[in-house]
């Protein structure tokens, strides 16, 4: 077990250090999970699922752990911080759900800590479309505006690289998202509906010149 808790804490030592050194690598996992673990939607960097939490089992288990020790009575209009196994956790609460980020001892957290704003504000923004009530942001509302959610963690987070931290642009890639997917259903329905009036009109003419 020693042996194990020491590769272990090797492995981070290097992976983070290897990320300080590119300059780009921070965040090791971003979670939205619920009050009691599962997860909501998750996303891991290369290097946190080869090297840190091999497989789902793993991974989970971790996510558990990081809700068992995070602090109950945190409140859902700030951003906190915990330190879980020698990670940093910066996490944001609100009712049944927590958005946490995991990155190295040694990270920015301030650049960390707008990430997890953004997140939160783009779900809570997402979710409004879906009787979003002033109780805030809740698992039912993430599972109900899954895609959204898992555009959100992919717009903000590419391989532990973070690429985007401002709500409002976040959100507005969504609208846009929702705008080109409604005006091409909108299109495509139109070209049916073109299609089907015309293999009609052929059909009837057809008929009618199949009786004269």
């Amino acid at each position: 077990f020693w042996l194990k808790t020491r590769r272990s804490d090797q492995l981070l030592k290097i992976g983070t250090s290897r990320m300080a050194d590119e300059g780009l690598y921070q965040v090791l996992a971003l979670l939205v999970l619920d009050s009691e673990g599962t997860r909501l939607a998750v996303k891991y960097c290369a290097y946190a699922r080869k090297e840190l939490w091999v497989g789902v089992k793993a991974q989970v288990a971790f996510e558990k752990r990081v809700i068992g020790k995070l602090p109950k009575n945190a409140s859902r209009s700030e951003v906190d911080v915990a330190v879980i196994d020698d990670y940093t956790i910066l996490f944001q609460a609100c009712n049944d759900v927590v958005v946490c980020a995991v990155v190295g001892a040694n990270e920015n957290e301030l650049a960390i800590m707008q990430m997890v704003e953004g997140v939160f504000a783009a779900m809570s923004s997402a979710a409004q479309g879906s009787s979003f009530l002033s109780t805030g942001l809740t698992k039912q509302l993430v599972l109900d505006n899954l895609s959204d959610v898992l555009f959100i963690l992919d717009e903000v987070m590419d391989d532990g690289i973070i690429m985007e931290t401002d709500e409002e642009k976040i959100s507005a890639r969504i609208k846009m998202i929702d705008e080109t997917e409604a005006t091409n259903a909108a299109q495509a329905e139109a070209m049916f509906n073109k299609a089907t009036q015309s293999a009609k009109a052929k059909l009837l003419g057809s008929l009618i010149g199949s009786r004269g």
